[in-house]
Order: C-alpha cells, then structure tokens, then sequence
C-alpha cells in the first residue's frame, strides 16, 4: 500500500527554533511499477485485445471491435488514475512548537498545523469491518492522517509519533 520514510534531525540542528525538532515522518504510495514499465505493462494488455478484436471482425464478427475498444479505453484509464497519483504524499514533521502535517493527493495540497504540547495522537486499531485509523487531535480539531500506509506502517508510526512528540514537547 504504501512506503514510509523515517527521519530524525541530529541534535546540533534541534537548537534551533526554526529546524525540526527531532521528528520527521513521510509517507508515500507504494508503486511498484515504473511509469515506462507501467506502459508497456497497458500495451500488452491492450496489443491480444486487439488482435482477438481484429481478428474477429475479419471473420464477420465486427460488433466485437467496439466491445474491444471500450477494453482497451478501460485499461488506459486505470493506469492513468493510477498515474495521478504518483505524486502523492504525506509529510509529519515538528517545527519549533509545532507539529505541521502537509499532504497532497491528486494534486491537491492541505496543510495543518498543531501546537506541539496540546496535540494528542490517537490509535484506533483495526476492527472487523474497518481499517485501523491514526488520527491527530487538539483543540477539538480531528485530523486523520497515515490513509498512505498499510496497517502495520500505522501502528509502528503511531508508536514513533507519541515517543517523539514526547521527547519534542521534553526539549522545548
């Protein structure tokens, strides 16, 4: 589902009110296709339906092409919204006395920003008939994040969240 990068800032920057104080954590999908490999993935999916359609047609059955055409439309649109959302991210990082939460899906950019010492991080774990959910929340504000990492990414971020936030809210 998605791939998570994990990074802490050395402590000769964390004096600094305007770097990072010790806790940065990004989330990105996880694409296991390159965008070429990705195109020659559609044009063998796409190279049999046509010939299949041609074929037929050239034996009297032309009503075919327009069901292999519709085929072929469905696969090159599935692999571009699957490219829409190559840039997606999402980035928790604290900055000063702030925990500031950028994300960007589908080319739409959302930033949130959090007082360090009132935001509270909140695991909800997975049920039976849902996922689990990571959730920041202060001041009656309720944001989810970590939709771009699997369930296990979830947890060890929750985990990773609450011991940094901890030790941020320590050295500020």
């Amino acid at each position: 589902m998605g791939s998570v990068a994990i990074t802490t800032v050395p402590s000769e920057h964390r004096k600094r009110p305007d770097t990072t104080v010790g806790l940065s954590l990004t989330a990105r999908p996880n694409r296991s296709l390159s965008p070429a490999a990705r195109r020659w993935v559609a044009l063998a999916l796409c190279v049999p339906v046509l010939a299949v359609g041609l074929l037929l047609a050239a034996q009297g059955a032309w009503l075919v092409l327009p069901f292999a055409g519709v085929e072929m439309a469905m696969i090159v649109f599935a692999f571009r919204w699957l490219q829409a959302g190559d840039g997606d991210f999402e980035t928790v990082s604290a900055c000063g006395h702030e925990l500031v939460v950028r994300r960007s899906v589908r080319g739409q950019a959302h930033e949130s920003r959090f007082n360090l010492h009132w935001v509270h991080v909140v695991f909800e774990p997975a049920g039976i008939a849902r996922r689990s959910r990571l959730l920041l929340r202060s001041h009656g504000r309720v944001h989810p994040i970590g939709e771009l990492m699997t369930e296990a990414e979830r947890s060890a971020a929750a985990d990773y969240l609450v011991a940094r936030i901890r030790h941020a809210r320590a050295a500020t």
